[in-house]
C-alpha cells in the first residue's frame, strides 16, 4: 500500500495511540478518562440508555462535576429518544452541561437527517477515545450477555486539542468549514494518525475519501468489519477493482442483525460479493456493531462510520485513521482470530440455500433501505442548524 505525498501530509505523529476492544475494556478506559479528568470533558454519543451502564457512566460524570470539572454531554435526540425526563433532570441538576442534538420536533419543523452518530470523549485537551460504541448494557455486556462486537482508538497527545476544538464547536453551534490548524509533532516511535470526519451537509466527506484512498492503494488484503454494510455502487466498484488486482477481500458482518430489515438488505448483496470473489464471514456470538477496516497490514480506520448511504450523507461521523505497521498487524491478527473462532464462512451453497427461503424478502429490504435512506437525507434541509 503506497500513499501519495499529498495524502501522507494529512497525518501527524507524536501521539500515543492504542486499539481498544469493546465491552469491559472500552468502558474501563472510558471511566479512567472521566475519573482522571481535572478541567474539562466533552462526551458525544448517539445512544445513551438509563440502564446499569448508562447510570454508571453518568454517575462518573456527576462525580467529575463535584471535583470542579466542566462536563459537556451532547447526545442525539433521535438515538437517545428513550431517555426519561426524570433521568435528564438528574443529569442537568447535577451540574452537567447537557444538550440534545437536533430535537426531532422544533420551531423549524420535523428533523430526521443529520444525526449526531459520532462517539467521542475527550478530556483536558490531552486524552481522547473515539470509536463506534454507544453507552448501554448491550455494548458493555452485563451478566451472561456478550457485548456487541465493536472497537475504539485511545489517543494521548497533541491531536486531542484538535478533537477538543471539534467538540467545542458542536456545543457552541459553530460549524466552521475552514480547517483546524494544529501543531504537528513528529516522533518516530509513534503511529501516524489523522482525525477524519463525515458531515456531508457541512461539506465534509473525509472518511469516504479515506476509504477511497485505502482501497485504491491496496495491494494484498482488505478486511472490513461492517455493522450495517450496504456500500454504494462507487465503493463496490473499488472493492471489485481491488479483487481484480489480486487483493484478498474479507468482510465480517452479523449472523443476526439488531435491525431485521437492514440484515435482510445486507443478505441481498451476498450474490454480488460472491460473484466478485469477496469472502463473507458471519459473526455468531453477538451482534456486530463495529465499523472498521484494515488494509495490507499497514493502515486501519476505526470509528462510527458505516459503509452505507445514510452514514455517508446523512450522519455526523468521526473516525481515526492509523498508518502504522505494528498497530495494523495487531488489529488484523485480532480480526483473524475472530474469523477463526467466532465466525462461520458463508459458502455459495449456504447462500443459495438461504436465498431459496428469503430471496424476495432480501430484495424488498434492500430497495426499501436504499429508498428510505435517500429520503431521510434529501428531505433534510441543508444549511439549517437544528441544534
Amino acid at each position: 500500500m503506497k500513499l501519495k505525498n499529498k495524502q501522507l501530509r494529512t497525518y501527524q505523529s507524536g501521539n500515543k495511540v492504542t486499539f481498544t476492544k469493546g465491552g469491559k475494556e472500552y468502558f474501563d478506559a472510558l471511566l479512567r478518562i472521566i475519573n482522571n479528568a481535572k478541567n474539562i470533558i466533552h462526551l458525544h454519543t448517539y445512544i445513551l440508555v438509563a440502564d446499569e451502564t448508562g447510570r454508571m457512566v453518568v454517575g462518573a460524570l456527576m462525580d467529575a462535576v463535584k471535583r470542579g470539572v466542566q462536563v459537556y454531554l451532547l447526545i442525539d435526540a433521535y438515538g437517545s429518544r428513550g431517555l426519561s425526563r426524570g433521568f435528564v433532570s438528574e443529569i442537568i441538576n447535577s451540574g452537567i452541561n447537557f444538550r440534545y442534538f437536533a430535537p426531532l420536533i422544533s420551531s423549524e419543523g420535523l428533523h430526521l437527517g443529520r444525526r449526531l452518530h459520532q462517539k467521542i470523549i475527550v478530556a483536558d485537551f490531552e486524552t481522547a477515545l473515539i470509536g463506534g460504541i454507544n453507552i448501554a448494557d448491550r455494548y458493555r455486556g452485563v451478566g451472561e450477555q456478550k457485548p456487541w462486537l465493536d472497537f475504539s482508538i485511545l489517543i494521548n497527545g497533541n491531536i486531542c486539542n484538535e478533537i477538543s476544538i471539534i467538540c467545542s464547536r458542536f456545543w457552541k453551534r459553530k460549524f466552521i468549514t475552514k480547517k483546524i490548524r494544529v501543531q504537528k509533532r513528529i516522533g518516530s516511535d509513534y503511529p501516524m494518525i489523522r482525525i477524519r470526519r463525515n458531515d456531508w451537509m457541512r461539506r465534509k466527506s473525509q472518511i469516504s475519501k479515506s476509504y477511497k484512498e485505502a482501497f485504491t492503494a491496496a495491494e494484498k488484503s482488505i478486511t472490513i468489519v461492517g455493522a450495517y454494510f450496504l456500500p454504494s455502487r462507487r465503493l463496490r466498484k473499488l472493492i471489485k477493482s481491488a479483487i481484480r488486482r489480486g487483493v484478498s477481500v474479507k468482510i465480517i458482518i452479523s449472523q443476526k442483525s439488531d435491525e431485521l430489515v437492514f440484515g435482510l438488505a445486507m443478505d441481498y448483496l451476498y450474490g454480488w460479493l460472491f460473484k466478485n470473489g469477496a469472502q463473507i464471514y458471519e459473526y455468531c456470538p453477538s451482534v456486530v456493531h463495529g465499523k472498521a477496516a484494515v488494509v495490507d497490514n499497514k493502515w486501519l480506520t476505526i470509528g462510527s462510520h458505516d459503509l452505507n448511504f445514510l452514514s455517508t450523507y446523512g450522519l455526523i461521523e468521526t473516525n481515526v485513521d492509523v498508518l502504522d505497521n505494528d498497530m495494523a498487524v495487531e488489529f488484523n491478527q485480532y480480526l483473524e482470530k475472530i474469523i477463526d473462532n467466532d465466525c462461520r464462512k458463508i459458502t455459495i451453497e449456504k447462500f443459495q440455500k438461504k436465498w431459496m427461503f428469503q430471496g424476495l424478502l432480501s430484495w424488498l429490504a434492500y430497495y426499501f433501505m436504499r429508498i428510505s435512506q435517500w429520503l431521510v437525507v434529501f428531505l433534510t434541509r441543508k444549511g439549517v442548524d437544528y441544534e
